[in-house]
């Protein structure tokens, strides 16, 4: 890719006509009055250093959307004779107050954004040098908002009335964004009034009906309340669109946020490029891009940075592409470069929290020249993009590695609580057949006495018949020792048939005791080389 094809890269979102434009995106110019009338809708601060003025959204916003109002305009040079006419008079009343004479508007060169507004494709391709420079300079305010949805192309009567219908519909994210609202620019008096949070909530709430995929996420505030403060909701909505979509913003609020994950990698390697000395101290402070450079891309340095510089961002992303982020935060780490070296781990936090942007509160055109100043080829992104992507790749790869591993693990974890559990239960059965086998023991030996008893008894008995062969009583007694001794044979033999089904039960019980043992043993092993 060329030189010029780099720089008109994120120019090739703009390829309507001078004619579309003229339609589409026009100047409210108000009839003039007498002449000591001031042209008070296009008054700025006199201090270009400080924020821009801060317009109500229902005041006179400089820009129409509808068709109507260009009848109005005759044709631009008479527009811009009007302009001129309304700053001149509003100099001499300056004179006439002794107020601060309005250096910018002297300074402005309005035939130049005239030009921009008549034919901005043209001077991007003709003039880009001179176009870069009167950017970074600065926008001038009161046209900003217009210019915004220029640089975006971001006239569209479809998307116009799809917000329309989107209002009307109620949204799964309305309680996070009312949440959230208090918390987006408090220090600004219209975004602390019912109206300026309204008008925040619907458009929010708009666009997370309209991506439901990024639905709403911390940080869309801030681009939002950026937007609003230069044109209405309608515009904004449409804006907002563009710059999630074409210019690649939607990726860092999805879920996942890919995007923002590539750019801080993108951001950490240029770093290492052009400030290694800065990228080196960061490194061994423990201090990660992730800890202060996230906000600022998620918010295009919206959040707690001064306003000027924060429009400053938006009119050079808006023209040149979401890339130039990187461009702004290297700036402001090597305008800090020195204070950065000299402070440690929780300093470093503090002062990327809420110092990092004092060096420029004055000087909101050397913030956009600083970040011109690095010269980052577009070859060189998709080097980093694209290395980034095989490093996300293989975490991916060896997270689902580790996620088999521990899907693993946990299934021999229960295996091995299972059989922990059985091995419990034949143990406990174990030693129940333990204790009965010896009560059947001490019962046998028992036995085996009376038995023996009895066998002696019988021996006398004998003896006696032989003595007394006709004696009836001694008969019947024998008879009666007889059964008896019958009886207790009888149940000796059962005995020791129990006895025989125990030694036979415990030597079962033993084996399978073996068994258990030596399968646990073998699980132990393979939980052991699976932690190892």
């Amino acid at each position: 890719m060329t030189e010029n094809e780099l720089k008109f890269d994120g120019m090739s979102l703009l390829e309507s006509k001078r004619q579309e434009y003229i339609v589409q995106v026009s100047l409210e110019v108000k009839p003039e009055q007498d002449s000591d009338t001031s042209g008070s809708e296009y008054e700025e601060t006199s201090d270009m250093t400080e924020p821009a003025p801060i317009v109500s959204p229902d005041e006179d916003w400089q820009l129409v959307s509808n068709v109507e109002s260009i009848k109005t305009l005759i044709n631009i040079p008479n527009y811009y004779e009007m302009i001129m006419s309304k700053l001149n008079r509003q100099l001499k009343q300056d004179v006439r107050n002794n107020s601060k004479p309005l250096k910018e508007k002297l300074d402005t060169d309005w035939e130049f954004w005239d030009l921009i507004i008549t034919d901005f494709h043209k001077v991007i391709q003709t003039d880009y040098e001179s176009f870069r420079i009167h950017l970074s300079r600065g926008v001038p305010p009161s046209l900003r908002g217009m210019l915004w949805q220029l640089f975006s192309d971001a006239a569209n009567d479809c998307l116009e009335e799809k917000y329309r219908k989107l209002l009307n519909e109620p949204s799964p994210h309305e309680k996070l964004i009312q949440r959230d609202l208090p918390r987006t620019f408090p220090k600004i008096d219209y975004f602390n009034t019912k109206e300026g949070q309204e008008k925040l909530f619907h458009v929010i709430k708009a666009y997370s009906l309209f991506d439901e995929q990024v639905g709403y996420c911390q940080g869309i505030h801030f681009l939002v309340g950026c937007l609003l403060l230069h044109m209405p909701e309608e515009a904004a909505f449409c804006v907002l669109v563009q710059m999630m979509t074409k210019y690649g913003l939607r990726e860092q609020f999805t879920p996942k946020m890919d995007k923002l994950h590539e750019r801080m990698f993108q951001f950490e390697q240029l770093l290492s490029i052009h400030l290694p000395q800065v990228h080196r101290h960061l490194d061994i402070q423990g201090v990660l891009p992730s800890m202060y450079a996230s906000q600022w891309f998620m918010t295009l340095f919206a959040y707690r940075c001064p306003l000027d510089l924060v429009f400053g961002v938006f009119d050079v992303l808006l023209v040149e592409g979401a890339d130039k982020m990187l461009n702004f935060a290297l700036a402001l780490i090597k305008k800090n470069e020195q204070i950065i070296l000299s402070l440690e781990f929780e300093s470093l936090l503090e002062f990327f929290n809420g110092h990092v942007f004092d060096v420029y509160k004055k000087n909101s055109s050397g913030f956009i020249e600083d970040a011109y100043s690095f010269n980052i080829p577009s070859r060189l992104l998709q080097k980093l993009s694209k290395r980034y992507s095989a490093q996300a790749a293989q975490q991916e790869r060896l997270k689902c590695i580790e996620d088999d591993m521990k899907r693993e693990n946990t299934e021999l974890n229960e295996q091995y609580k299972s059989l922990r559990c059985a091995y419990k239960t034949l143990d406990v059965n174990y030693q129940n057949t333990v204790q009965e086998l010896a009560q059947v023991k001490m019962l046998a030996i028992t036995l085996n006495e009376e038995n023996q008893k009895l066998k002696n008894e019988l021996s006398a008995t004998r003896y006696g018949i032989l003595k007394i062969e006709r004696g009836s009583e001694y008969q019947r007694e024998l008879d009666a020792l007889a059964n008896a001794n019958a009886q207790l044979v009888h149940t000796n033999s059962e005995l020791q048939d129990r006895l025989t089904e125990l030694e036979t039960m415990m030597v079962e019980l033993k084996l399978k005791h073996a068994e258990i043992e030596s399968e646990n043993k073998m699980i132990k092993k393979r939980f052991l080389l699976k932690i190892i």
